[in-house]
Protein backbone atom coordinates (compact mmCIF):
# COMPACT_ATOMS: atom_id res chain seq x y z
CA UNK A 1 0.00 0.00 0.00
CA UNK A 2 3.49 2.59 0.99
CA UNK A 3 4.79 1.36 -2.63
CA UNK A 4 1.57 2.41 -4.54
CA UNK A 5 0.89 5.74 -2.71
CA UNK A 6 4.76 6.52 -3.06
CA UNK A 7 4.62 5.51 -6.93
CA UNK A 8 1.32 7.33 -7.35
CA UNK A 9 3.20 10.53 -6.13
CA UNK A 10 6.10 10.17 -7.85
CA UNK A 11 3.73 10.01 -10.92
CA UNK A 12 1.55 12.99 -10.13
CA UNK A 13 4.76 15.34 -9.39
CA UNK A 14 6.29 13.92 -12.93
CA UNK A 15 2.85 15.25 -14.62
CA UNK A 16 2.94 18.30 -12.57
CA UNK A 17 7.18 18.74 -13.80
CA UNK A 18 6.23 18.06 -17.53
CA UNK A 19 3.85 20.77 -16.98
CA UNK A 20 5.68 23.23 -15.80
CA UNK A 21 8.09 22.39 -18.30
CA UNK A 22 5.41 23.38 -21.38
CA UNK A 23 4.35 26.50 -19.33
CA UNK A 24 7.52 27.83 -18.90
CA UNK A 25 8.27 27.05 -22.66
CA UNK A 26 5.37 28.95 -23.59
CA UNK A 27 5.93 31.83 -21.24
CA UNK A 28 9.37 32.55 -22.85
CA UNK A 29 7.20 32.56 -26.08
CA UNK A 30 4.65 34.49 -25.10
CA UNK A 31 7.35 37.50 -23.42
CA UNK A 32 8.91 37.38 -26.93
CA UNK A 33 6.22 38.06 -28.77
CA UNK A 34 5.54 40.67 -26.69
CA UNK A 35 8.64 42.56 -26.86
CA UNK A 36 8.81 41.94 -30.72
CA UNK A 37 5.29 43.91 -30.72
CA UNK A 38 7.10 46.50 -28.70
CA UNK A 39 9.76 46.50 -31.34
CA UNK A 40 7.51 47.25 -34.23
CA UNK A 41 5.75 50.04 -31.95
CA UNK A 42 9.21 51.99 -31.19
CA UNK A 43 10.03 51.60 -35.07
CA UNK A 44 6.30 53.28 -36.16
CA UNK A 45 6.80 55.94 -33.42
CA UNK A 46 10.63 56.27 -34.72
CA UNK A 47 12.32 55.44 -31.28
CA UNK A 48 15.41 53.56 -32.50
CA UNK A 49 16.75 53.09 -28.84
CA UNK A 50 13.46 51.80 -27.95
CA UNK A 51 13.32 49.81 -30.90
CA UNK A 52 17.14 48.38 -30.24
CA UNK A 53 16.09 47.43 -26.45
CA UNK A 54 12.86 45.32 -27.47
CA UNK A 55 14.86 44.06 -29.74
CA UNK A 56 17.03 42.26 -27.79
CA UNK A 57 14.92 41.19 -25.29
CA UNK A 58 12.72 39.89 -27.95
CA UNK A 59 15.29 38.05 -28.85
CA UNK A 60 17.07 37.33 -25.59
CA UNK A 61 13.25 35.29 -24.78
CA UNK A 62 12.83 33.61 -28.46
CA UNK A 63 16.68 31.93 -27.29
CA UNK A 64 15.46 31.16 -23.58
CA UNK A 65 12.58 29.60 -25.34
CA UNK A 66 14.85 27.22 -27.66
CA UNK A 67 16.85 26.18 -25.33
CA UNK A 68 14.48 25.48 -22.69
CA UNK A 69 12.57 23.75 -25.63
CA UNK A 70 15.89 21.83 -26.24
CA UNK A 71 16.59 20.38 -22.56
CA UNK A 72 13.18 19.73 -21.65
CA UNK A 73 13.36 17.37 -24.97
CA UNK A 74 16.10 15.69 -23.32
CA UNK A 75 14.55 15.26 -19.95
CA UNK A 76 11.35 13.85 -21.11
CA UNK A 77 13.11 11.43 -23.56
CA UNK A 78 15.65 10.21 -20.63
CA UNK A 79 12.41 9.74 -18.28
CA UNK A 80 10.79 7.53 -20.74
CA UNK A 81 13.82 5.74 -20.93
CA UNK A 82 13.92 5.13 -17.46
CA UNK A 83 10.32 2.77 -18.03
CA UNK A 84 8.46 5.64 -16.53
CA UNK A 85 4.73 5.17 -16.68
Amino acid sequence: LRAKALRDRWKEEMTLVQLEMDWTCHYFSWRATQWGDRMRESLEKCLPGHACYSGRQSQMYSLLAQDAQAVFQDLQSVSIETGDE
